[in-house]
């Protein structure tokens, strides 16, 4: 698993489970005209997702990623 993220567009793309019971996935990104909004794309129409532990710390590190992009931009 890397430790660092290119959170930039296109982003990155995260795995989880749905609320059917599927694999699915959420898509982090920050656009590169609005550096200070990080958007997740989410993959069901309830927004229930599903994480097991190794992928809520795949996200965790994601967002964080996302966190310090969006920071250094201001």
């Amino acid at each position: 698993m890397p430790t660092s993220y290119e959170v930039r567009h296109p982003g990155v793309r995260v795995w989880c489970g749905n609320e059917s019971g599927w694999s699915s996935s959420l898509l982090v990104w920050i656009s590169r005209w609005t550096p200070e909004v990080i958007r997740i794309e989410t993959p069901t129409v309830f927004n229930r997702t599903v994480w097991t532990v190794e992928q809520a710390v795949q996200l965790r590190d994601v967002l964080h990623a996302a966190v310090r992009t969006g920071s250094d931009a201001r």
